[in-house]
């Protein structure tokens, strides 16, 4: 089927396909093929259009893998907020007016669910999240029950003094109750603090303490310009869900071998 928009998403920047070919490192004739529907993107390929005009590369998945609004592996991100409290998602933004936007559906529904919420971000980031938090809840439902972690914080201290920070809030928190993270992640680096986290944990197991059993739903967020194709598709199979500044999406590269998402062994207790 011709990709009617991205036909004129080209020519309202006024490119050739020339242009939109060579800046994605594809022939033309390949792109051409693209256009009209003839040929189909590999994902790496995509993300290059898609930084050259400027879109969301998720398009081409909706395109590739029939995701729409019927579908059961599309979720409005507002409704899979309120209705989910466990998994692991993966979310690329493009604007940071909707990443705001999203912390902060992702916390106040957390709220409403009685989740306590754990927010990892830069400082003055998290000065604009509250403000916008502050129309919508009162001051005890933020003091109850959101909890922010400077990123700086985590980036400068050891393995074992972040467990330590994570088991002081555990001892605040009530077992029963559902736990939200949302982690900003400034830059991808391969062996980053939550693969040093990962590593500490393995090494100090101890068979006195046990992991809780508690639902935890889990975002770690990237400027989606700073990441390569490469290493896109590369946390796509650590992820169940994907997330862009429009929706929420089941991982088709998801592998069930997933070690990074660490975060239920942190919430351990003595038996």
């Amino acid at each position: 089927m011709k990709r009617e928009w991205l036909i004129r998403l080209r020519k309202s920047k006024q490119f050739t396909q020339e242009k939109v070919a060579l800046d994605a490192y594809i022939d033309r004739a390949f792109y051409s093929q693209i256009e009209t529907g003839k040929r189909n993107p590999s994902f790496n390929i995509a993300l290059n259009i898609a930084k050259v005009l400027n879109f969301d590369p998720m398009k081409f998945f909706q395109d590739n893998l029939n995701i729409d609004q019927r579908t059961p592996s599309y979720r409005h991100i507002p409704e899979y907020f309120r209705s989910m409290n466990r998994g692991d998602i993966l979310y690329l933004f493009n604007n940071f007016d909707n990443y705001l936007e999203h912390v902060v559906t992702f916390l106040i529904t957390g709220v409403h669910q009685d989740s306590y919420c754990i927010i990892i971000e830069q400082k003055r980031n998290y000065i604009q999240i509250q403000q916008r938090l502050e129309n919508f809840l009162t001051k005890s439902e933020i003091e109850d029950h959101i909890y922010f972690i400077d990123q700086e914080v985590i980036l400068q201290n050891e393995p074992k003094d972040i467990v330590g920070i994570f088991h002081k809030l555990q001892d605040m928190f009530k077992e029963e109750n559902p736990v939200r993270i949302w982690m900003f992640e400034e830059q991808y680096t391969e062996n980053d603090w939550i693969a040093e986290l990962g590593s500490y944990l393995d090494l100090e197991e101890d068979h006195t303490l046990k992991v809780t059993h508690r639902n935890i739903l889990f975002l770690r967020a990237y400027d989606s310009s700073l990441i390569s194709a490469g290493l896109h598709i590369k946390k796509m199979h650590c992820y169940s869900y994907l997330m862009t500044d429009s929706e929420i999406v089941d991982s088709p590269f998801y592998r069930s071998c997933n070690k990074s998402f660490i975060f239920p062994s942190l919430f351990i207790q003595v038996k």
